[in-house]
């Protein structure tokens, strides 16, 4: 599954590089919708040149979904335009009238909103528009709402510089019959099919086979156990998670051994027993170490400075936090080592050690600033504001209440686009 998933994403990225063709059709069901729209993030932290507006809302009524499309994109530039202010930069020109008219057809309202953006997103970069319903139950308004951008009389000046990624439902499919009897030209087509019963056949198939490589057979037994736990199969994934320790344990592979125990540990979690999670965690983090598996460490120590904190045990958590950041740091793990510098200084400061948590949070801004990590810089920055103003320290609370209101808002900002990727 997981090479399909990165087959599709590729598909998605090549779409976006090509100039030849403005629209991708997505034949889709509902469950595709969250894995597709991870992709689009990705893809979006990926893609320097590109911009992604991506309108996930449900498809009930034809009208209302434009309606949702068109209210998010004005959220958008206001809250842009409130930065502008700040930065006494002029203000971006709000969406015209007529896009914002419920009372106008929706593919006209959608027509207008291109054109529009177009004007605010620096020449040369890509918009992406993903209208991709989290629902369709009106299919068929929301089919000739999208007519408009399939370039049916040829390619258009004003889809330059636009992609248009259009679901398509994968069970009752409108546009993909219509556009290949009309054999419509500039239309690409691609189907998605990454339901995870579809995935968890396929590794049930994998763990049975007989005719599989042992090894490959235990990868897949490991993630029918992961799917098992997280559709709350406990007893299931504990017994699997047990065979798996059994069939390494007798191989002598630290490594397999480790990811059993930390298995077995989160079934505990999940079963509401802490404390004996944390004894599963406690025993896969030596056999990690033994497998040098600095992954499954990291993992481990997360894990267990998670259970600290939620037992109680604020100095035994800060200290897991810390090797977890350190060896995060050894593995060029950014974010993970970011949030472990944060909890490390949740802890710290459950401790009375305001000065070191606020320390670890001042090193972890700098880390953030300096690999881009926006959404942790925000929460790091919130969490320094709060520490001064609660000591009484209101010079430097405002220092930071001041950085906190510079950061940006982003022309898609619901869906994580780069700022830096619109006009000034």
């Amino acid at each position: 599954m997981q090479q399909e998933f990165s087959a599709i994403e590729s598909s998605i990225e090549a779409f976006v590089a090509q100039p030849d063709d403005p629209t991708l059709v997505l034949g889709m069901s509902d469950n595709d919708v969250v894995p597709v729209l991870k992709m689009l993030h990705a893809l979006d932290e990926r893609i320097d040149d590109a911009v992604f507006l991506n309108f996930p809302f449900p498809c009930d009524a034809v009208e209302i979904y434009a309606q949702a499309c068109m209210e998010s994109l004005s959220r958008q530039i206001d809250d842009e335009n409130r930065m502008r202010d700040i930065r006494g930069e002029a203000r971006w020109p709000l969406l015209p009238m007529i896009g914002t008219d419920p009372r106008r057809a929706p593919a006209e309202r959608l027509r207008i909103a291109v054109t529009h953006v177009r004007t605010l997103v620096l020449d040369g970069a890509t918009i992406v528009w993903s209208w991709i319903p989290s629902s369709l139950g009106d299919a068929d308004g929301f089919s000739k709402m999208m007519l408009d951008l399939f370039a049916l009389n040829g390619f258009e000046d004003w889809m330059e510089g636009h992609r248009f990624c259009i679901r398509d439902d994968a069970a009752r499919p409108l546009l993909i019959p219509s556009l290949q009897g009309r054999k419509v030209e500039h239309v690409l087509i691609l189907s998605v099919d990454l339901s995870s019963q579809k995935a968890i056949r396929q590794l049930v198939g994998v763990a049975n086979d007989e005719g599989e490589p042992i090894a490959r057979r235990m990868g897949a037994l490991l993630q029918v156990a992961a799917v098992d736990l997280a559709h709350g199969r406990l007893p299931e994934a504990q017994g699997k998670y047990r065979a798996l320790y059994a069939f390494h344990a007798e191989r002598g592979d630290a490594t397999g051994r480790a990811l059993a125990l930390h298995g077995l540990g989160d079934v505990a979690l999940r079963q509401g027993a802490r404390r004996d999670a944390m004894n599963w965690y406690r025993r896969a983090l030596p056999v990690a170490l033994d497998g040098r598996n600095l992954l499954a460490v990291v993992n481990a120590l997360m894990a267990l400075g998670d259970c600290c904190q939620a037992l109680g045990e604020p100095a035994n958590s800060a200290a897991y936090f810390d090797l977890a950041s350190s060896a995060a740091g050894r593995l060029l793990l950014v974010h993970t080592k970011i949030a472990a510098m944060e909890k490390a200084g949740i802890a710290l400061l459950a401790c009375s050690k305001a000065a070191e948590a606020a320390k670890r949070w001042i090193d972890a801004k700098g880390l953030c600033e300096q690999f881009g990590c926006e959404r942790l810089h925000r929460s790091i920055v919130d969490r320094l504001v709060s520490l001064y103003a609660n000591a009484g320290l209101k010079n430097e609370a405002k220092v930071y209440e001041r950085e906190k209101n510079r950061f940006p808002a982003r022309l898609g900002a619901d869906t994580g686009s780069a700022h830096e990727r619109v006009r000034r």
